[in-house]
This record gives structure tokens, sequence and C-alpha cells, in this order.
């Protein structure tokens, strides 16, 4: 029997085994449904960068002299001065990209063109059903991890033409699928950083090749306000720590819920950049009095999509603050509009003994565990946003994540993990973390800190009793 089976490899479930290698005695192996790791292969556009530094990568902020770190990488192939005299933190998507399959080139227990088709409880553990170059195999473990990543999302306007017209596609094949000669009424919908990305693209290949004249008008339409930047500063970046992500877990339910769409600003939106390379170009084109050719809305609600004869898709919006509608004939549509989490159906059987909390998502404790009544224990990565807060999908705090799992199957301290990384306090003040010079009683109440001390040794036993009740212990866009 297997200590843990991995579902998924995206960065998340790589960065487990990366730290996991050669660490420790444990029985395990990773399944991935793909042939290969190829991360957000139809967004590796050139010159498209990662949102967060290179620190972010497999396993720095936990284990920086690991033998997979990106320093070590760069080092294995004579990159370290380049990158050195390059002196920029963030490093392109594709170099990402590589970087993780030159990990993956490395590791023991991976197994590709693997696909997870059942899990079924039994004594001890799980029965894991996986079909593999065509043929079933099973295992049996006692733990499970799952890392199987999220999925395109289309809006509800668009989820009925996509499979009726090659001519309607996601951002996330953008690359496989974006015909090479565009013409007509060019859409892109979405305000993310994916979609400004690919606005940058289709407008530099308006005038491609020399030619005086574009073949097609590029509209970038969003729901949104606007095109606004992600928050991108010291302070504001401190909620994708390891300490807001306690402090988040052990809000309110109701709370929690409501928080990951108040604080879009910290995950959603295009990096500055990006936003100061477009207007560049609308500045340069515009010279001269140039037509643009180009678009540029927000308030701009798609309600409705079909398919023409002639093949053009017809799109109907509305101006959400105008309340004016309108149609639009195109002949591309790319929907930059994010990803989700899906529901995997290879737990069926299981989810009788997964709890579920009053929203109807899984309960996860503060170690990524889910509340599981049967024998064995299931952890689970990059699904837990409403748990543990807007870092959840943040490469930045996938190595953190990581090493706490690994320390929970391994039974012991493997990872010993830095806490109080944040200048700024997200809860009340805890009296344990006082400085040792106010233990005295006479001492606290002079502070005036007396006070503050009681309520918070309160409410840490009051909070925890709650959680204890209710047993509650988740870019590119």
């Amino acid at each position: 029997m297997h200590d843990f089976i991995g579902i998924g490899l995206g960065p998340f479930n790589l960065s487990l085994a990366s730290l996991l290698q050669d660490k420790s005695d444990l029985k395990y192996c990773f399944f991935e449904q793909k042939a290969q790791f190829d991360w957000h292969a139809g967004m590796q556009l050139p010159n498209a960068l990662l949102q967060v530094p290179f620190m972010a990568d497999l396993v720095s902020l936990v284990e920086p002299t690991s033998p997979y770190s990106f320093l070590n990488y760069l080092k294995h192939h004579q990159r370290l001065y380049k990158f050195y005299f390059r002196e920029n933190l963030y490093i392109p998507r594709q170099e990402y990209n590589h970087y993780c399959q030159w990990v993956v080139q490395q590791l023991a227990n991976i197994q590709f063109s693997s696909r997870v088709l059942n899990v079924q409880p039994i004594k001890g553990g799980f029965a894991v059903e996986v079909l593999s170059n065509g043929e079933k195999q099973l295992y049996r473990t006692r733990q499970l991890v799952l890392g199987i990543g999220t999925v395109p999302h289309l809006p509800e306007s668009l989820q009925q033409v996509y499979p009726k017209t090659s001519h309607c596609l996601h951002s996330a094949e953008y690359l496989k699928h974006c015909p090479e000669k565009l013409k007509g009424n060019v859409v892109l919908i979405g305000s993310g950083q994916s979609a400004a990305e690919i606005f940058l693209d289709l407008f530099d290949r308006q005038y491609a090749q020399g030619k005086t004249r574009p073949d097609f008008h590029l509209h970038w339409l969003t729901r949104s306000a606007g095109f606004f930047p992600m928050e991108n500063t010291p302070l504001g970046l401190e909620h994708f720590s390891p300490d807001y992500m306690n402090y988040f877990h052990h809000l309110p339910p109701s709370l929690k819920a409501e928080l990951p769409a108040q604080q879009a600003n910290l995950y959603k939106g295009i990096s500055s950049k990006t936003i100061r390379d477009i207007y560049e170009r609308l500045y340069h084109r515009s010279i001269g009095g140039n037509a643009t050719d180009v678009t540029l809305a927000g308030h701009h609600q798609l309600q409705h999509a079909e398919v023409l004869e002639n093949e053009k898709l017809r799109l109907r919006f509305e101006h959400k603050q105008q309340g004016e509608k309108y149609l639009l004939d195109a002949d591309s549509v790319i929907a930059a509009t994010g990803y989700q989490y899906p529901k995997p159906v290879f737990l069926e059987n299981l989810q009788p003994l997964m709890l579920l909390d009053r929203a109807d998502r899984w309960q996860v404790n503060a170690d990524f565990e889910v509340n599981y009544q049967g024998d064995g224990r299931i952890f689970i990565q990059n699904m837990e946003v409403f748990h543990h807060g807007v870092g959840t999908p943040d490469l930045g705090l996938g190595a953190h994540r990581a090493a706490i799992i690994a320390n929970q199957l391994v039974g012991e301290t493997l990872f010993k993990l830095d806490h109080a990384q944040s200048y700024q306090q997200f809860g009340v003040i805890d009296s344990s973390k006082l400085d040792h010079s106010f233990t005295d009683h006479a001492q606290l109440s002079d502070s005036g800190l007396s006070r503050i001390s009681h309520k918070s040794s309160q409410l840490r036993h009051s909070t925890q009793a709650f959680y204890s009740h209710i047993k509650l212990s988740e870019h590119i866009d």
C-alpha cells in the first residue's frame, strides 16, 4: 500500500514532489493525465512575464538551498550572470514552464498519461483506479493529495455557442487555436492579465508584415468598470503571506465567503507594466491623428451570443451604467474569462464521507486536510480559497502549503516553517507574542496593554471553541 497518491501535477503538487524527493521513506506516486508537464501552454506568449518574483518557484520560500530552486536551474543552464545583469525579478512564463519541466526530469514517482478514473473507500485508506497508457491499474493508498487545478471558465452567454463554432475560444487555448489570419471584428472579453497579454499580441498582429491597413478591428470589452492594475505594493502583497492565510482561516465562515470578492484588486487585474505597454502602443499608433483601430470599453456586459449562417457570431451587449443594448457581429471571439474549480467525478464514491459546510463546500482545516469521515486522509492544493483566502492560487504560497502537507504526510516536522513574516498585524494582538519585558503584570498595566491582552485571550478561546463545534478547520487571471 502507498503512503500517499498525488492526483494531478501542476506547480503545486510538483512543489510537493520536489520537497519530498530523497527526503523520506514514504512510498508514493503522482498521476497526471497529460502526456507531459506544460503549464498554461495556450498562454505561453512571447514576452509574457510571471506576476510574482522568481523566488515563488517550487521550493525556495521553504528550502532555498534545494537543488530544485530556480537559481540552480539558471546555474545548470549557464544563465546566472545573464539573469543577474537583467536586473528583473520577474521571469518569462516560458522560462518558468521550462524550469518546471527541468525539475520534472529529475524526480521519481511521477507518471504522465495517467488518468484517475475512480477512488473507492477501503479499510485503511483508498483504492485508486488509474488508466495509464490504455491499461487500467488499481493502487491502494493511505492518503490522497489532490492537485487537479482549475479548468477554463466561459460565461453562460458563450457556453451554448462554443461547441458550435471554431471562432469562439477561451484564452487557455489561444496559442493553439487562434487563427493565423484574422478579419473583420475580433472581440476580446475580459479585464485580467491574460486578456491584456492577448490584446498586446493581437494589437501587434493588426499591422504585421508591413501592412498599411489592418486586417481586423480589435474590440476589447469587459463588464468590469475598466482596465485596472492589480495591487502590487509591499503592504498589499502581505495578504499573500502565511500570516494572512492563517488569519483568514480563523475568520467567521460568513465573512470568509465575502472577502475574496471584496479583495479582487489583490489578485485580479493587470500588471502596471502591461498597462503601460498597452498605452504606449496606443500612443505611438495615434501619432498624426491616425486611427488606433481599437475599441476599449468597460461596463459592457455580454448577455447573449448566437452563430449566424455566415459563421459570424452575433453578440448582444448591454452597457451596465447607461442601460443601453446593442448588437455586434464578430468574426472571432476570445474569452479571457478566467478559471473555475472543477467537481472531480472520480471522487463521487467518497462524497458521502466528505463533510460539507453550510455553503456546500468541503470543510478544510488549517493544514489543508479535508474533513473526511472514512479511513485515510485527504489533502487539497489550490481548492481552498474560501478557507485560506486570496493567496490560495498564488505561486508564492505554493511551497509553504506543500511543506505543511509534507509534514502531515511524513508525520513529523520535516520542514520547519517560518512565522511572523509580515510587518502588519492582521488580528487582535496576541499576548504570547509580546516582548518578554512586558510579562510582569504591573508593567502590562502601565503599558496600557493589560485590557487588550485579556480580550485577545478570550477571543482565541472562543474562536477555537467555535471552530471545534462546526468542524471547520484555495495567477493566471
